[in-house]
């Protein structure tokens, strides 16, 4: 058994494996020292990443081989023994990082592959400089969110309440996007959070605290899905913070026991067939403009309309301002 630091997580195969400087067997000088000779980063032997049972990647199907950043602490075994050119890692190790990735700062460029450029300085670190993150200093691996300690909050509900929607559906009506106002009203308690977040900062929350159980997924460009939590108990919230493309190739049935709420600059329905059914359908605007035969019914123009139509009788009406000022024909 043994344990280690990963230090390269770009596979060249594409099978998942990691470079891991291990303790006891490698040393943390990349060049020379004291006649001693360095192992870089590239020396290091590629690693076989152990899958747990309901992942077992095969043919594609299974889940993901990836996830471990560089810098994080895993354990294994050497396939071969004390040949040790045949690592596997088994598991991974979180902790509580103390002091800063001395690599930090040395890499000053990114490449066209979105990789670091810069000569690393010690082993047994990120040599990236990225990982551990200063947010996360002296503090548990542990996501923020799944710890939800109040003196560290997750930036996550500060970005929200930064980009908070409110629409408004008339001169009176109002409606605001629901959020937390403040850290304080996050009640997810320890260890009921199950949080992962990527490294570009996608959230993916599965929250069974008592009283506030949610679900929650997050764009790190602020679009989201959330049932509970800020919403309430049996609620749910749908964010887009672009466009929203919902493309059906067969029926789409919607069964609403309440209001149906609706705010937009304009709409548009172009279809063969437009069939809105109802006790009381109410049009108000300043300009109503209605192209078309009526065939069943009548219509009755308060104000405001202008233009001709032919009612259910063959009547011709002309109307100005919302006024009949003339009417031809009809039974």
């Amino acid at each position: 058994m043994w344990m280690g630091v990963v230090e390269d997580n770009n596979d060249p195969i594409k099978l998942g494996r990691l470079r891991v400087r291990i303790f006891g067997w490698h040393s943390g000088e990349l060049n020379e020292a004291d006649g001693e000779p360095g192992v870089k980063t590239e020396d290091l032997p590629w690693a076989q990443v152990m899958q747990p049972v309901n992942n077992g990647p095969n043919s594609g199907v299974g889940g993901p081989v990836t996830g471990i950043q560089k810098g994080t602490w895993v354990m294994g075994i050497f396939l071969d023994g004390e040949i040790a050119r045949e690592p596997m890692v088994m598991g991974s190790i979180p902790g509580i990082p103390m002091q800063e990735n001395p690599n930090t700062g040395v890499a000053t460029d990114v490449d066209f592959a979105g990789n670091f450029v810069g000569e690393p300085v010690e082993g047994f670190y990120d040599p990236d400089g990225v990982y551990p993150k200063e947010t996360y200093l002296q503090q548990p691996d542990t996501n923020k969110l799944a710890r939800n300690d109040e003196e560290y909050a997750h930036p996550v509900i500060e970005r929200k309440i930064n980009n908070k929607m409110t629409t408004s559906f008339g001169d009176d009506v109002t409606f605001e996007e629901p959020l937390l106002d403040s850290w304080s009203k996050f009640k997810s308690k320890y260890p009921d959070n199950k949080v992962i977040e990527t490294k570009s900062g996608h959230i993916f929350e599965v929250d069974d605290t008592p009283g506030f159980a949610r679900i929650h997924i997050y764009h790190k460009n602020g679009s989201y899905i959330e049932m509970g939590g800020a919403c309430g108990a049996g609620n749910r919230i749908d964010k887009v913070s672009g466009d929203w493309y919902a493309l059906i190739k067969r029926n789409w049935v919607q069964a609403v026991h309440g209001n149906i709420d609706v705010a937009g600059i304009h709409e548009t329905h172009n279809t063969k067939t437009f069939v809105v059914t109802g006790k009381n359908i109410k049009l108000d605007a300043t300009i109503t403009d209605i192209t078309g035969q009526l065939l069943v019914g009548s219509v009755q123009v308060r104000n405001g309309f202008t233009g001709t139509f032919e009612d259910i009788n063959g009547k011709v009406l002309q109307v100005k301002n919302g006024v009949v000022i003339a009417a031809k024909g009809g039974g």
